[in-house]
């Protein structure tokens, strides 16, 4: 798709993560591109991180989070032909890109019918905006993972976006997916994948309610503030934050942050 290097220079960073960036293109309206922030690795490609000579035995390094994504959406993509008309709850994956920052992983841009990037549970619940019906399309597309057997290796409201673009709202899963167990438990077990994606959707409400409690969070559903109660934890975090700014960089530190 792409003969040569991507200047990532000429991109717009349009998400972030604790460890990756992510770049769209005008150009490119199909596509995003996912790098691993410079202080996430070594020169070497190695992870950093507090287990440093642990990691330097371990293949892919700091792209151990793409070789997972990866196997997980060529897993999904081997049980279904087009003719299926399988739609899956996961974005294509269309290669690899090098860039200034890096290998970057190319990826299915989810967007709205208008074309604008499709918003993350956590921008809603930030804004005000989620509402009883995300709620139940977050059962939804556990459901849909429990059917389809995928395998998700993090759970964050940033990871899931809601689009439109075939018609009606739905829950796309932009990130987080893979076998991260080094047995590859849930990827060989269907019931133990069941019993971590009931827990990963408990843990998904747990920090929505976290979103909802903080003092910068927009009011919003108060139905919404009723179902999401039951899974809340005080532990006053949210309240130590001396900023109201709902910009994606706090989001992500904050979300990052939280115990469950």
């Amino acid at each position: 798709m792409f003969d040569d290097r991507i200047e990532l220079s000429n991109w717009r960073e349009c998400a972030a993560g604790h460890q990756r960036s992510i770049f769209e293109n005008r150009l490119y309206p199909s596509v995003l591109i996912k790098v691993l922030k410079l202080g996430s690795r070594e020169a070497s490609g190695a992870r950093i991180s507090k287990r440093a000579f642990l990691n330097r035995f371990k293949r892919f390094g700091a792209y151990r989070t793409f070789r997972r994504e990866v196997d997980e959406f060529l897993e999904q993509a081997r049980k279904f032909s087009l003719a299926d008309g399988i739609e899956l709850p996961i974005p294509k994956i269309f290669g690899f890109a090098q860039t200034e920052h890096g290998l970057g992983l190319v990826v299915e841009k989810i967007t709205r019918r208008d074309g604008q990037l499709a918003p993350t549970l956590a921008q809603l619940a930030f804004s005000g905006q989620l509402t009883a019906r995300h709620l139940t399309m977050v059962d939804e597309i556990f459901e849909r993972f429990r059917r389809l057997h995928i395998v998700m290796m993090d759970v964050n409201p940033g990871n899931f976006v809601v689009t439109d673009r075939r018609g009606d709202d739905e829950l796309i899963c932009v990130d987080g997916t893979g076998e991260k167990s080094f047995l590859r438990i849930f990827a060989l077990s269907r019931p133990a994948n069941d019993i971590k994606l009931r827990r990963m959707r408990l843990k998904l409400l747990t920090k929505l309610a976290r979103i909802l409690e903080h003092p910068a969070a927009v009011p919003g559903d108060k139905s919404v503030y009723a179902a999401l109660t039951r899974h809340s934890k005080p532990t006053g975090r949210y309240l130590r934050l001396s900023t109201a700014s709902p910009h994606p960089a706090l989001l992500a530190a904050v979300l990052s942050s939280v115990p469950v």
